[in-house]
């Protein structure tokens, strides 16, 4: 082993440096004076047991006395609260607790709610929106009833384009001031940004005035109109559609989906005989849909009769006069051959006059449509 000290190598069993006279300490953290007295004792309480065996007589020998002898350490007994100290601890708590007072008062004072608020708003102004958002939120845990916070957190979580807050507390502002164009103004922005439009529908009924309804339909694509009602018409229609400006149009007759069947409408769609649906959706500029809306049209034309002859036929005796009913927007045709008159026959302007002899009369009649009646034939015998 060598010395800590000097380096000299040193016996195991020696407890001092023969060079330098420094103790040998030879379990760490152990003090070598302290281990010297100890084994002295060990020895000496050893050393008497053997002379009191050898003997059979117990001998308090000097030696023995004088090892059992350890030095006695005191202590002073220091009097923490005695006049003097008394006075100064409690100096000092008052001292700490003047700051402390004074700090915690400085701090409460910063942080009322009008103090909050009243920086909230600078905040805000200055464009410091995630500070102002700060100042709200601890202004909102002193009084989360207040309107002011609440519709403050709702501006910040949408300035911040945290949407999903910021409808959350700008729901609640728009329950508490339900008239507000700014509060669905901030809410329509947050409900666009999340693709929400069943929740801008939703918003377009709460709707309470035409100002905010108005608002809200800028919010969406409309759905185009028609010109014309779903229903049963006697006559070829024409149907025109119409969307807002901007917006393109794609219409189907075939009730396929016209988002991804569609014919761009250019003009209006005439309809004839016949049952048709026609769906229709707009487009805008930014390449968002409106709803689908349809409508179904059934023309039926008005079936014409038989013509009405007057009079019908039959044997008469002398000339007879012969007149034919015909409808408004219709032409009636005759001959007297038999033949069908809608290719070769007279077209009938009024009453005309059968002499003697026999004849077949046919008629027809045809509407402005082109379309024809059952065709009407008669003998007549005239004497």
């Amino acid at each position: 082993m060598k010395c800590k000290k000097c380096g000299e190598e040193i016996e195991s069993k020696l407890l001092y440096c023969p060079k330098c006279g420094e103790p040998i300490q030879l379990v760490p953290d152990y003090d070598v004076l302290e281990e010297e007295l100890l084994s002295r004792v060990v020895e000496d309480k050893k050393k008497a047991k053997e002379e009191k065996f050898a003997t059979g007589v117990y001998k308090n020998t000097p030696e023995a006395s004088e090892a059992k002898k350890l030095p006695k350490i005191t202590t002073k007994k220091v009097n923490y609260f005695d006049k003097k100290h008394l006075i100064l601890y409690t100096g000092a708590f008052f001292v700490v607790f003047i700051l402390l007072f004074c700090v915690f008062g400085s701090y409460m004072g910063k942080h009322t709610y009008n103090n909050l608020m009243n920086s909230a708003v600078e905040a805000e102004e200055n464009g410091n929106y995630g500070k102002a958002l700060n100042f709200y939120e601890e202004a909102y845990t002193i009084d989360d009833d207040s309107f002011e916070a609440i519709y403050g957190l709702g501006r910040m979580y949408s300035r911040l384009n945290e949407h999903k807050k910021a409808v959350e507390y700008l729901s609640k502002a728009r329950e508490l001031d339900p008239t507000n164009t700014k509060i669905y103004t901030y809410l329509l922005d947050s409900y666009s940004a999340l693709k929400d439009l069943d929740s801008i529908h939703a918003l377009a009924e709460l709707a309470p005035n035409d100002e905010i309804r108005q608002l809200v339909s800028s919010y969406f694509v409309t759905p185009p109109t028609f010109s014309e009602e779903s229903g049963v018409y006697e006559d070829d229609l024409t149907i025109f559609i119409s969307a807002a400006k901007d917006c393109q149009i794609f219409y189907t007759v075939n009730g396929k989906n016209p988002i991804t069947s569609g014919k761009l409408y250019t003009k209006g769609i005439t309809l004839k005989e016949g049952t048709i649906e026609i769906k229709a959706v707009a487009l805008n500029s930014d390449g968002d849909y409106s709803d689908v809306v349809s409508a179904s049209y059934t023309v039926e034309y008005v079936k014409l009769s038989t013509p009405e002859v007057t009079p019908q036929a039959g044997t008469f005796a002398g000339q007879q006069t012969i007149s034919i009913n015909v409808p408004d927007d219709c032409t009636a045709y005759y001959s007297l051959d038999g033949t069908n008159p809608r290719d070769n026959g007279i077209q009938y302007s009024g009453p005309f006059t059968l002499t003697t002899g026999s004849c077949v009369l046919s008629v027809i009649i045809v509407d402005s449509k082109g379309n024809e009646s059952p065709l009407y034939m008669g003998g007549y015998y005239i004497n």
